[in-house]
């Protein structure tokens, strides 16, 4: 049976032992790799999550100022005498003196006869379920 030597009886003679071993300087390196990874992974999401909100507010803020433009446009209408006019028409049912107010008035729809169960009922029960 042959006897395996000790990996040091395989270096050349005179030849310096390694104090650390070969597979230390890559993982110290997958390390460094990410710790800065996590470090400014970390940092990105956060500046990501920033640039949405603050385009989502920016949406917001827009939104807003196309809603206050048109409360100042009503605001700017409720002051003139012919919109007013028109609201009191409108709204109140107001007419001025010597008109004749004439309101329609639109007929209730007359509701449908329902089909009766009895004609379903003499029908067989897979049958039921299509249409006529």
């Amino acid at each position: 049976m042959a006897e395996f030597a000790p990996r040091r009886a395989l270096l050349p003679p005179g030849a310096p032992r390694r104090l650390v071993p070969r597979w230390v300087g890559p993982a110290a390196a997958v390390c460094v790799v990410a710790a800065l990874a996590v470090s400014f992974g970390g940092a990105y999401w956060d500046g990501y999550q920033l640039r949405r909100e603050v385009s989502e507010l920016m949406r917001e803020r827009d939104t807003l100022r196309r809603r206050n433009a048109e409360l100042r446009e009503r605001i700017r209408l409720l002051h003139t005498p012919e919109y007013i006019e028109r609201l009191a028409r409108e709204q109140l049912g107001l007419v001025k003196p010597g008109e004749i107010a004439v309101i329609l008035v639109q007929p209730t729809p007359t509701p449908s006869p329902s089909p009766s169960r009895a004609g379903n009922e003499s029908r067989p029960r897979w049958r039921r379920w299509l249409p006529r």
